[in-house]
């Protein structure tokens, strides 16, 4: 019945958005999804459930790769948990660059939320492409200005000359909220930051003007108040190449951004 379908359609997404997600949430997002399924294959053909199947799955999704990227956040971890270093000298930048990836089996079996409910092994190579690592991002504090200034670079691998980029400055909280949406300039960028605790995920609401710098200086480990935060990515490889592009690219970014303003990393992390 689609009144109960509902019920459970909710349900579902408030489990998957609980401080911890218990198997009982992920075996409901496969039944939820599986009864939908049924209610619309089977004759008559069901255009209207077909929507709501399509709805359920994308917020569902969309759920999952809120958590995927604010896990600390969305666990109800503190930043402040986050063991400290030193930070690098203001206008020094911290760079990190990495391999690509090539799969040799088990492709995306890992990736939620198929490995939620079936688990999910890949077997891959860390790869250089014509003798380069082809991705990487840098990372500094520098002075004068305010607010944090994010580029994003896709160059050519052989010359490295520049084929696109896109930049947002963040001035505010508000600038912040589109971070989950992977359309939007600079996303992974904006992740990386929530992830590292530079706001509270709860914090982040559109249109809210509240000034970022107090939340900056903080994070940055810094007594200035006439600073900026800039952090770039590149990658030399073509979007959808299959090489782990964004999940390396992921990583580069965090491993920069955390040895410029000084946040230690385990290997887990």
């Amino acid at each position: 019945d689609g009144t109960a379908i509902e019920v459970s359609m909710k349900e579902s997404i408030a489990g998957l958005r609980a401080p911890q997600v218990s198997q009982k949430a992920i075996n409901s997002i496969a039944s939820t999804r599986d009864s939908l399924l049924e209610s619309h294959c089977g004759p008559p053909f069901n255009s209207g459930m077909v929507e709501k199947c399509r709805d359920f799955l994308e917020r569902a999704a969309s759920a999952t790769t809120e958590r995927c990227v604010s896990g600390n956040a969305i666990a109800g971890n503190e930043p402040s948990m986050l063991a400290r270093t030193p930070p690098v000298s203001v206008g020094a930048t911290a760079v990190a660059s990495a391999p690509a990836r090539i799969d040799l089996a088990g492709g995306w079996s890992d990736t939620p939320p198929i490995s939620y409910e079936y688990g999910g092994a890949v077997a891959c190579l860390a790869v250089l492409v014509d003798g380069k690592r082809p991705l990487g991002a840098r990372c500094r504090v520098a002075r004068g200005g305010s607010g944090i200034r994010l580029r994003t670079e896709s160059r050519t691998l052989d010359d490295e000359s520049l084929v696109a980029s896109a930049e947002v400055v963040i001035h505010s909280l508000g600038d912040m909220a589109d971070y989950c949406n992977p359309m939007a300039k600079c996303a992974l960028l904006k992740c990386a930051l929530i992830q590292l605790g530079l706001v509270p995920l709860k914090s982040i609401m559109a249109g809210d003007s509240t000034s970022i710098q107090s939340h900056l200086k903080a994070f940055c480990q810094t007594d200035l108040d006439d600073f900026g935060l800039e952090i770039t990515s590149q990658s030399l490889l073509p979007t959808g190449s299959g090489m782990g592009s964004s999940s390396i690219l992921g990583g580069c970014i965090l491993a920069a951004i955390a040895r410029c303003v000084g946040i230690k990393l385990s290997g887990m992390e």
